[in-house]
């Protein structure tokens, strides 16, 4: 038979509920430190980057300040210089403007038979685009037939002979100097047709 215990008083185990209790007390004490660690931290990189923004801000004021400085102590020379640099970048744009083909075109077409074309060197100037040209020639009425058929042209403009010197095998070399008219006010001569072309 079997005995039972009818007792008025229920079993309790206390202890289990005691070490639930701990544990969950354990585990809530952890995750408490474990925010603390973050919370640390935390204010450690906050306070870094306050520090580095504040010296950021220091250079910042101090770079302004020093450009402020530069802006007040520009002389007139540095307001010169820089007038003169975006005239020259004015210049060299606008040795771009005409056709250097057309150019040569000019100069074949009025070349004489007795002058060769030794050397081209352009000269930008604020007035236009001046040109020297070194020939060699048999005469000085050759030379002189050049400068003639350029200025006919109508692209070239006060072309004179600078310099002639009779060289040691009896030619003429000269530097001729002409002011080129500016390509957009100059309708450039088409090229002539070859000898047996109708």
């Amino acid at each position: 038979m079997l005995a039972t215990n009818l007792a008025t008083r229920p079993f309790y185990n206390e202890r289990a509920v005691h070490l639930v209790l701990a544990a969950l007390g354990l585990l809530a004490v952890g995750v408490l430190a474990l925010g603390a660690a973050q919370v640390i931290e935390l204010s450690r990189v906050n306070d870094a980057l306050t520090r580095e923004a504040a010296a950021a801000e220091q250079e910042a004021a101090a770079i302004s300040s020093r450009a402020a400085i530069l802006e007040r102590g520009m002389t007139e020379n540095t307001m010169a210089s820089l007038r003169d640099a975006t005239e020259e970048a004015g210049r060299l744009l606008q040795q771009r403007v005409f056709s250097w083909t057309a150019f040569f075109n000019v100069i074949e077409q009025t070349l004489p038979a007795g002058v060769m074309l030794a050397a081209v060197r352009p000269d930008v100037e604020n007035d236009g685009v001046s040109i020297d040209l070194a020939v060699i020639a048999r005469g000085l009425d050759d030379i002189d037939e050049f400068i003639g058929s350029l200025e006919s042209t109508g692209v070239f403009a006060d072309v004179l002979a600078r310099q002639e010197e009779l060289t040691q095998d009896g030619m003429y070399r000269a530097q001729v100097r002409g002011r080129l008219v500016r390509a957009d006010d100059v309708a450039w001569p088409a090229r002539a047709a070859p000898a047996g072309n109708p």
